[in-house]
Parts: structure tokens; C-alpha cells; sequence
């Protein structure tokens, strides 16, 4: 679509690869296969529903799924920096099991816009119903993002779960192709196009919430067709398409998402230190029902939005795209490329940036959903703290649930619907970036959400809490994956940096670089209940702190016990160089050491192994 900027390699790594090798030279293959057949046993005792065959293909090809987010997460990044969002928009698609949304034979480049932007509208509309239809359903999503905020358990309400079942019976096909079909009208061929529009005389009518320059302005059965001129403008109303030449303009966040009048919503901006939307509404590339998409190609822009938006879904796509600038985002939560029954979107080429959302946030995934935060270049401070206090009642701690987060809908009563979650991918393509999350996040996956982080390069430093750093809980997948750097990773609380929790798989592999590792309890390749944990640190000099519980290659938990099968652990430092590990933390592990351990526990008058694991430094 566009010019290409920067081209990101294949980086030719493939983490834990020689894991199996491994395993069968320690003869743990036969427990990791009975460990596989118990997880596939819990899975269809729960029956979860709409659980994506590339989910189930993580749990039946453990070792495989890092190998498979790298590949994944290379080609999204390619595609952001050369400006082909529409192909990441195809990657969703497939994470979703869904067909490629692109049109056949491609978009012309001389397409009529008031004949395309009415056959785009007309896919929305035949896939999400008529007005009052689409009022319902934003009630009643915008009533689950509600509960969410305070709860896991949303299926425990009768309404929420009709509200679930009725989301997952609209189409996605449809709406990723109009979604598709709308970014033709924000690149640099397709707007230029419109310039012999804008020879028609004189605009006519000013539409009232407008303030600055018009080249054009058509009241057309979608909405608002407009065009604004080179200076400032103020743009306060629903719209259809808005093409801004230029100019620090004002958008008002009605101007920036859909509505239950106006499903489909494009924003496109060609210069200027822009101001979009209010820390008081949803809005900036909110699809709420519907299609909304932004694209600002130059500039030091502020994006401001409150529940739900910065490139969200709420049963639509939503996709924020910036270009270049140095850009400040704030949001609550739901934001920052974050879906909940669609594919949320929030992509920015270049520049040093700011990006805050407390909550499922910056990469979310809910039920039916993919949500991606993708940062091409420059050193980022991203945040997901404040606002909604610990699950846990922990005094200054926040629950999170955000960068690279996915999150099903679980209850604790079998006989209730089981709703299995959606992928969250954090990606960023370099730069020195601070991130700091509150629990559960920065690749975390629960109840058959997977969380992707994938950093190419940079001197970076986490900070997570509870549940942070490659990790998840009860048939969460979690994988961190850092290609390059001297970073500093700290989670020292409970579950974290390949740490996890009950019938889940996690997966941390840092390429290269002199790294600091500052972990908890069950940490660093530590798993318990039925799961898998992978850390894989492939050079430098690195440091090692825990506070204590399992780790080190260490796994098992007396709740193993009743579950007939051992959690699995694997820890991998092969840098061949001198590593510092904390004096007496567990026994015989160190440089250039191999460990194989068995963890036996009583429970009861249970006894038996509860954990197996490998330890290898060299």
C-alpha cells in the first residue's frame, strides 16, 4: 500500500527447537506424552466454545507454538513497515480461522469512492443487521466490557452469555472486507483520486460541528463525505469519510468511531500535530458494531480515548495507523488494539512514543477476538497500571490484563457455557522501550487465550507484576520473544517470566544480549497443575535472581497429584559464557551444568512424582 519505510528481516532463529531432542535424550518424552493426553482429556471435559484451531494446535504441538509466533509476528511486522495493513488484517483473519478478507482481483485505483464507500457500508450493514439491531448489540457489549472490568466470571450473568452467543453468530468475513476495502481510501493513490471532486464548485452546505477549511462536503446515505483543507480544522460530528490535507486539527470522538447510525467510520489525516478524541468517550478508530479506521501520516499527535477505542472492536474491526511523529496515547480500558468479537488494531511506524490504558489494553484478545499493539520503530514508555485495583485485594497493585493478553470467559460451573478466549499480540520492531504492567500481562494467556510479545531489538527493561512475563493460568498460552539486547525483565511476584499456573503452556526465548532476570515464585521455567513452561536464553552474560518456589527447570505442585500426569519444565541458557545464578536457590544448577529433576509430593495418602524437569547451562 505504501512506500516501503523499513524492511524488517527474518531474524533466523527458532526457539526451542532442539527441545525435543532433549527431552528424549533425558527420557521425559513418555511424560510429556502423558502429559499432553491429560491436558487434551481436561479440554474436552470443558467443551470450550469457539475455541480457534490455531489455539488447539498450540496445546497439541507445545514446543512448536514459539517457532510459530516468530513467524507469525515477522510477517506482521513486515507488513506494518511497508504499510500493508491490510495483509495483517489476513493474519487476524487466520489466527480466527477465517478466510482471507482481501477482494479478489484487488481495488482498482480509479473505484468511484461514492460507489465503493456505499458497497463497504452494505457489507456492515447486511453482516451486523438494521439500526436498531446494532443499538442492542453495543448495549449489551458495552454492559460485558462493563463486568469485565471487575470480573473474569461475566458468564455467571444470563445476559452476558446471550449477549456472547448472539456476538458469535455475526460473520467477521464481511466486516474485515470492508475493513480492507476502507484502508484503499488512506493511501496516497486512492486519495489523490479525489481530487477531480474537488473542482465541483463551491461547498454548499457546512455541516454544523465543522469548523475550518472545506474542499468538500456530500450528505451522502452513509453520512458525511468531507474534505478539509491545509489549515486547522475542528471536525465534531459522525461522519463517513473524512480526508484532512494538512493542518493541527481537532477531532471530536464521535468523528472518530461508528455508532449505531453511522457503521462505518474513516478517518484520514495527511499532516499536522493533530488532537484526537476525549479521555471521556470511546472513540479514535472504535468499531463498535461496525467498521472504524484512522490513519494519520505525519505529525506529534495526541490520541485520547475512554473506554473502548485507540483501535478496539466491539463486535467489528477497529484499526488506529500512525505513520511517523512522536505520539502521545492515553486511553482506559479496552484500548490500543484490543477486540472483544473482532480484530482491533493499533499500529505506529515510527517515532518515540507514550501509550497508557490500564486495562485490557495495548494487545487484547477477547472471546471471538485478535487485538494487536504493532510499534515499527523508536523507544516506547507503555503503560497498563492504575485505575482498577488487584484481583487479589493487593494493596497499590492493578490488574492489568493487557500487552499481548488473552482472556476466555471461564466459570468455575461446568454445566454454564465455557467461552474459550482470543489472541493479543504486543509487537514492536526495535527501540530502547520501558514497559510496566500490572497482573497478568506482557504475554499472558487464560482460559484458551493466547498472549504474543514479540521485540525485535533494544535495550529494554519489564516491570510486571503477578502473572507477568510469559505466563497464564488455567489453558492460557503465554510467549515472550526477544530477539536482541541488553534487557532487564523484573516479576518478582507469584507466576511470571515463564511461570504459570494449571493446564497452561509458556514460553520465554531471549536471542541475544547481556540480560538481568529478576523473578518470583514459579518463575523461569517453572510450571504447576498439568502444564509446560519453556525459558530459553540463547547468549551473553546474563544474571539470575528468584525470590523462591519452582524454578530453574523445576516443576510439580501436590494439586499434580490428583491429575495423572507430571507438569513439565525446561529451562536452556546456551550462551557459553560465565552466568551468575542466586547462591543455594536450587541445588547442582550453574554454569555449564545438565539437571534433570523429579519432584515427588504426598498429599493425603497420595504420593507420586508431581513435576518433571531439565536444567541445562553450556
Amino acid at each position: 500500500m505504501l512506500p516501503l519505510l523499513l524492511l524488517i528481516p527474518l531474524q533466523g532463529w527458532a526457539p526451542f527447537a532442539e527441545v525435543p531432542t532433549l527431552l528424549e535424550e533425558a527420557s521425559l518424552q513418555d511424560s510429556q506424552a502423558t502429559l499432553l493426553q491429560a491436558i487434551q482429556g481436561a479440554t474436552a471435559r470443558v467443551r470450550p466454545l469457539g475455541l480457534p484451531v490455531a489455539t488447539a494446535r498450540c496445546f497439541e504441538d507445545p514446543w512448536g507454538t514459539p517457532q510459530r509466533a516468530l513467524q507469525r509476528t515477522d510477517r506482521i511486522l513486515r507488513h506494518g513497515k511497508r504499510g500493508s495493513w491490510d495483509r495483517i488484517l489476513v493474519e487476524a483473519a487466520d489466527l480466527l480461522g477465517l478466510g482471507s478478507p482481501l477482494p479478489t482481483g484487488g481495488t482498482e485505483p480509479d473505484i468511484d469512492p461514492f460507489v465503493h464507500l456505499p458497497h463497504l457500508h452494505s457489507l456492515v450493514v447486511g453482516a451486523l443487521g438494521d439500526e436498531p439491531t446494532r443499538a442492542a448489540r453495543i448495549e449489551g457489549l458495552a454492559a460485558l466490557q462493563d463486568t469485565l472490568t471487575r470480573t473474569v466470571y461475566a458468564h455467571g450473568e444470563e445476559a452476558h452469555r446471550v449477549t456472547t452467543a448472539a456476538a458469535a453468530t455475526v460473520p467477521l468475513d464481511p466486516l474485515l472486507e470492508a475493513a480492507c476495502g476502507a484502508l484503499h481510501w488512506s493511501t496516497p493513490y486512492a486519495t489523490a483520486s479525489l481530487a477531480n471532486l474537488l473542482n465541483a464548485g463551491p461547498v454548499e452546505e457546512v455541516p454544523e460541528g465543522v469548523e475550518g477549511e472545506l474542499l468538500l462536503a456530500a450528505r451522502t446515505e452513509l453520512g458525511w463525505v468531507l474534505v478539509g483543507g491545509k489549515g486547522p480544522n475542528v471536525y465534531d460530528l459522525e461522519a463517513a469519510y473524512i480526508l484532512d490535507l494538512g493542518g493541527n486539527d481537532r477531532y471530536a470522538a464521535q468523528a472518530t468511531r461508528t455508532s449505531a447510525r453511522t457503521p462505518l467510520n474513516l478517518v484520514v489525516d495527511q499532516g499536522g500535530n493533530d488532537e484526537y478524541g476525549s479521555l471521556e468517550e470511546p472513540g479514535v478508530a472504535a468499531a463498535r458494531c461496525g467498521v472504524s479506521i484512522v490513519v494519520d501520516w505525519a505529525g506529534d499527535d495526541t490520541y485520547r480515548c475512554g473506554r473502548g477505542g485507540l483501535g478496539a472492536a466491539m463486535l467489528g474491526v477497529g484499526a488506529l495507523v500512525d505513520l511517523a511523529g512522536d505520539d502521545t496515547y492515553e486511553g482506559d480500558a479496552f484500548a490500543l488494539g484490543s477486540g472483544l468479537f473482532g480484530v482491533g488494531l493499533c499500529l505506529d511506524r515510527a517515532g518515540d512514543d507514550r501509550m497508557a490504558a490500564p486495562l485490557c489494553s495495548l494487545g487484547f484478545g477477547g472471546p471471538g477476538a485478535v487485538g494487536l499493539l504493532v510499534d515499527g520503530t523508536g523507544s516506547d514508555q507503555r503503560s497498563a497500571l492504575g485505575t482498577y485495583p488487584s484481583t487479589y485485594g493487593t494493596e497499590g497493585e492493578f490488574h492489568a490484563c493487557s500487552m499481548g493478553a488473552g482472556l476466555g470467559l471461564r466459570m468455575l460451573d461446568l454445566e454454564l457455557p465455557q467461552r474459550a478466549g482470543g489472541w493479543g499480540l504486543m509487537l514492536d520492531g526495535g527501540g530502547d522501550d520501558v514497559s510496566e504492567v500490572g497482573e497478568f500481562g506482557f504475554g499472558m494467556g487464560y482460559f484458551f487465550g493466547v498472549g504474543i510479545v514479540r521485540d525485535q531489538g533494544g535495550d529494554d527493561v519489564v516491570r510486571a507484576n503477578r502473572y507477568g512475563g510469559a505466563t497464564g493460568a488455567h489453558f492460557g498460552v503465554g510467549v515472550v520473544l526477544d530477539d536482541e539486547g541488553d534487557d532487564r525483565w523484573e516479576a518478582p511476584h507469584t507466576a511470571g517470566l515463564a511461570g504459570n499456573w494449571d493446564l497452561t503452556l509458556s514460553f520465554l526465548a531471549d536471542g541475544a544480549g547481556d540480560d538481568h532476570y529478576v523473578g518470583g515464585g514459579i518463575c523461569l521455567g517453572g510450571s504447576t497443575i498439568t502444564s509446560i513452561a519453556g525459558f530459553e536464553d540463547r547468549s551473553g552474560v546474563d544474571t539470575y535472581e528468584r525470590a523462591g518456589g519452582v524454578a530453574f527447570g523445576h516443576a510439580g505442585h501436590p494439586s499434580d497429584l490428583g491429575r495423572g500426569a507430571a507438569s513439565l519444565a525446561v529451562f536452556l541458557d546456551t550462551g557459553g559464557t560465565a552466568d551468575v545464578y542466586p547462591e543455594g536457590a536450587v541445588q547442582g544448577i550453574g554454569d555449564d551444568s545438565t539437571v534433570v529433576h523429579r519432584r515427588t509430593e504426598s498429599s493425603g495418602e497420595a504420593e507420586g512424582v508431581t513435576g518433571v524437569g531439565l536444567f541445562i547451562d553450556r
